[in-house]
């Protein structure tokens, strides 16, 4: 009895543990569902990042400026399926609903993947397939094409 009952404690310990294990790996990104859920969906990708995941836009902890320090100045870098992006502005351009995930890279990750320039951080987007930027904001690719 004793034994089914640590079994039955032991169980139910672990399957708690995963969501919150799920939840730990997700915090550095943003899924599509995610971001179909949320109450800024009908915004911009900004609004969204910014209620979902509000540290993502700000700067790394432990950076302060004194007087005009480049590090501090530096925004988080933001990459749109794979380009450099004019930065945080970028997110304001861009329809959250045409939006496949979102992910934060750290200073140093996103440093060695994509050099200085991303030393503050970076925002990566990626668009969901058959999408497009087109001057600024995004469109459905061949939108003017009937389907087959």
């Amino acid at each position: 009895m004793i034994r089914s009952t640590m079994l039955v404690v032991v169980a139910a310990a672990l399957v708690a543990t995963a969501p919150a294990e799920a939840q730990k790996r997700q915090r550095d990104r943003i899924s599509r569902e995610e971001i179909l859920e949320s109450a800024h969906r009908t915004y911009d990708l900004y609004q969204v990042v910014r209620s979902l995941r509000p540290r993502f836009l700000e700067p790394p902890p432990g950076v302060r400026s004194f007087g005009n320090s480049s590090a501090a100045s530096t925004p988080v870098a933001v990459y749109v399926d794979g380009k450099r992006d004019i930065g945080i502005e970028a997110l304001k351009l861009i329809d959250p609903q045409r939006v496949e995930e979102v992910r934060y890279f750290d200073p140093e990750r996103a440093n060695a993947e994509f050099g200085q320039i991303a030393a503050n951080g970076a925002i990566v987007v990626k668009l969901a397939r058959g999408t497009v930027r087109a001057a600024g904001a995004p469109v459905k690719a061949d939108s003017t094409r009937p389907p087959r």
